[in-house]
């Protein structure tokens, strides 16, 4: 495994499941409407919501996606800074994870920060009987799910990726045992 540290793997690990359980804690919990007639003799309906715990759990499972997110960059230096990697299949690798890890934050986290806003707006108008398509706006389940999935994919390649960095600073001397080393174009045979 090279010398990637546990400590960092665990502290990060527990982070993203802190948050992915936020997640599908806030898919649970979402807000929902239920019509109730205000008025018997004017039709008068108005939407009365269940509690609005999902957006403080939404947001909460956002802060530590974030703090696990840049807990790892930082250990990782973002491929910036730092001693530099060298060349084999693991720095390659870990660079797609890199790019993925990403993709699937972003996506996570947009997810997450819709949802959340989503739930906290809540139709507080009236509405009267002779209208025929009344209906309570809540939050799609899918919104939190799409969420805590996208949670799980960036815990996921962000754990592989740290791993694969951590090999590439030492040399890629577990994957070269396999044939899969790095560059191969030398001039040692020709000179």
């Amino acid at each position: 495994m090279g010398s990637a540290s546990g400590l960092v793997i665990g502290v990060s690990l527990v982070f993203y499941l802190i948050a992915f359980g936020l997640a599908l804690g806030a898919m649970a919990r979402r807000s929902k409407g239920d019509l109730t007639t205000i008025d018997e003799e004017m039709g008068t309906l108005m939407c009365k919501y269940t509690t609005d715990i999902a957006t403080g759990l939404a947001a909460g499972a956002f802060l530590f996606l974030f703090v696990a997110q840049m807990f790892v960059m930082g250990v990782t230096r973002c491929l910036c800074c730092g001693r530099g990697y060298k060349p084999g299949a693991s720095r390659t690798f870990a660079i797609i994870l890199f790019i993925f890890s990403w993709m699937s934050f972003i996506v996570a986290s947009a997810a997450l920060l819709a949802g959340a806003s989503q739930n906290k707006i809540q139709t507080k108008g009236l509405f009267y009987s002779t209208q025929t398509d009344v209906s309570c706006r809540q939050v799609q389940k899918s919104l939190f799910a799409a969420a805590a999935a996208f949670t799980f994919i960036t815990m996921l390649m962000t754990e592989v990726y740290y791993v694969l960095i951590e090999m590439a600073r030492e040399g890629d001397s577990t994957w070269q045992s396999y044939g899969l080393g790095g560059p191969s174009v030398g001039g040692s045979a020709y000179t």
